[in-house]
């Protein structure tokens, strides 16, 4: 008999094991479910904050962790910050009525990104080289590099120089700042106007360090900016490009 408690005791103690507080769990689900019903930006937002951006981005870093995924010499949170944003920007997509449930859809949606741009990233590091470390190029090489690399490192400086470049990117962002509502996307597009205006001034102008100063400038955290620049991204999309009202390059 006691040994019938102890078989028992061990097999509850399993079961409460068993239980965790799972950071994609079924609220999480419901609150996409809400997320998608709700037709104001100001409650879309709150809900994306606090419930959903928390589990994409554990899902997301989860995925990285178990799978190993490499993002050559770029950060692996440039990686994660895009996969987060790709989910953000999908969430539309999942449809319960379709029996799937919100963590298995967004798993693989999230698992296939990250497989196809981990190895692009790694296919282009592999066709590149670093510039920093030339101690094994040859004579030639580093004849090569000195000629081509004042003009490779100022062209981006060149494109926000242009005369004709600069008043067509700031009408377009005026245009799209006409149809932004929310005071957290106006202050994001008002940031990303301060830094093309200021471009020439910046000590650094990688990935990482734009998505800083945008920080630090509109005062937005991380998932709203995520938040903001999606919904000015989908603007963009729609009036720029060939055959567009704005056609920048």
């Amino acid at each position: 008999m006691a040994k019938n408690v102890k078989e028992v005791d061990k097999k509850s103690l399993k079961k409460k094991k068993k239980k965790k507080n799972y950071y994609f769990s079924m609220e999480t689900q419901e609150k996409i479910v809400e997320y998608q019903q709700v037709k104001t930006k100001r409650r879309k937002d709150a809900i994306y904050v606090s419930h959903i951006h928390p589990a994409f981005s554990e899902l997301v870093h989860n995925l990285v962790s178990v799978y190993k995924f490499k993002s050559s010499s770029e950060d692996i949170n440039h990686l994660k910050h895009d996969c987060v944003t790709f989910l953000f920007e999908t969430i539309h997509k999942w449809k319960p009525e379709n029996g799937t449930k919100a963590f298995s859809y967004f798993n693989v949606v999230a698992k296939n990104w990250l497989t196809i741009h981990s190895r692009r990233l790694m296919k282009n590091a592999k066709r590149n080289i670093s510039t920093d470390c030339n101690e094994g190029f040859t004579s030639y090489e580093k004849e090569q590099l000195n000629r081509i690399a004042p003009d490779v490192g100022q062209l981006y400086i060149d494109a926000i120089d242009k005369a004709e470049f600069l008043p067509k990117f700031m009408k377009m962002t005026g245009r799209i700042q006409e149809k932004l509502k929310d005071e957290k996307d106006i202050r994001c597009i008002n940031a990303v106007k301060q830094i093309f205006q200021n471009a020439n001034n910046l000590d650094y102008l990688n990935k990482r360090a734009v998505f800083v100063y945008l920080r630090e400038i509109s005062g937005l955290n991380s998932s709203e900016l995520s938040s903001s620049l999606s919904t000015i991204r989908k603007h963009y999309r729609k009036m720029c490009g060939h055959g567009k009202e704005f056609d920048l390059f």
